[in-house]
């Protein structure tokens, strides 16, 4: 059987609770305060209110328009998370993470010295963990064939997992099951938004399970 990282130990991060056979995500510190974030490096996110959003912005930063809804999001995030997964498989065949940093360092809002975001050194070390621990504890070949079938991952093979939309946040999970693997094996990845003053919502962080 093939061994994900995160199921042989305690996750600090994140809560998780099993409702129905799914699971709802909650943070510890979205349930400490609310959180209150300043203006995010401009370079990185636009505060422009003028222009209405009515979708999630992928130039840049990952974005989402004050007012949007869960029910259009959750749908555009889906190639992202699918591209996500993909990344995934391709670290766990050679261990590299450069593919997924710099994803980070191009989607992800970074930490500046106003503000509460957990910026990108966060995502990226998390990410680092996830990876060498889920490679030390399988065998070479258990890898190479687990990497590949992650690696076909497809938008329309993604399903969505959770979407709420909370007092200054936003949580999107997905999942996907590689083929000819358990539902123990299956690949969930986790986008957490922060709102900012300026009422728009900015990817803060990536975790996977």
């Amino acid at each position: 059987m093939f061994k994900q990282r995160n199921n042989l130990f305690k996750k600090s991060m994140l809560i998780s609770t099993i409702v129905a056979g799914s699971l709802l995500f909650g943070t510890t510190w979205a349930e400490a305060k609310t959180v209150e974030v300043n203006k995010v490096n401009a370079t990185a996110v636009s505060t422009s209110t003028k222009t209405v959003a009515t979708s999630v912005s992928k130039k840049g930063v990952l974005t989402l328009p004050k007012n949007f809804k869960t029910s259009t999001v959750k749908n555009e995030l889906k190639p992202e998370a699918a591209k996500l997964i993909k990344i995934y498989g391709g670290s766990l065949k050679d261990g590299k993470t450069t593919t997924f940093n710099s994803y980070v360092n191009k989607h992800v809002a970074p930490h500046t010295k106003t503000d509460y975001l957990l910026g990108h050194q966060y995502t990226k070390d998390d990410y680092s963990k996830k990876v060498k621990g889920t490679r030390k504890v399988n065998s070479k070949d258990s890898i190479s064939k687990y990497s590949k079938a992650v690696m076909k991952v497809t938008t329309s093979k993604v399903k969505n997992s959770y979407a709420h939309k909370g007092d200054g946040w936003a949580n999107f999970s997905y999942d996907f099951q590689p083929e000819n693997y358990s539902p123990m094996n299956t690949v969930t990845i986790y986008f957490r938004f922060t709102q900012l003053k300026n009422g728009q919502y900015v990817l803060e962080n990536i975790h996977y399970y």
